[in-house]
């Protein structure tokens, strides 16, 4: 799996570990909020991997989060949202927003603090 690089904490402890994903056919970015308030972030290149390695990899660095907000092209985030639904069971925790074209780390963390908030 990627590494993850934490950023600054945000929030107080105890707020709902959430991530944020923006999901291409060649890469993802992958922002995560732990209990404790800690972000952190990785970036994931699909190489030569096929797509269902891929999206295990990306799902396996989502984690077991209370919110989750997937972001990208339609069938790449259709196909994250059902991998990660098919491996944690809890399709409510998925959150609906409308398509959103190439986003950059920050941007993705900017996302999650608005999710957490």
């Amino acid at each position: 799996m990627p590494a993850l690089e934490t950023l600054q904490p945000h929030g107080p402890p105890g707020v709902r570990p959430s991530a944020v994903v923006w999901i291409g056919e060649r890469r993802a970015i992958v922002a995560r909020l732990s209990h404790d308030g800690n972000v952190s972030t990785c970036e994931i290149d699909r190489g030569d991997e096929p797509e269902l390695s891929y999206l295990a990899l990306v799902t396996g660095a989502i984690g077991d989060r209370e919110r989750v907000l997937i972001l990208g092209p339609g069938s790449m985030r259709l196909a994250l949202e059902r991998d990660y639904v098919a491996l944690y069971r809890r399709p409510d925790r998925l959150v609906d927003v409308e398509p959103a074209g190439g986003m950059d780390r920050e941007g993705i963390v900017d996302r999650l603090r608005e999710l957490a908030a």
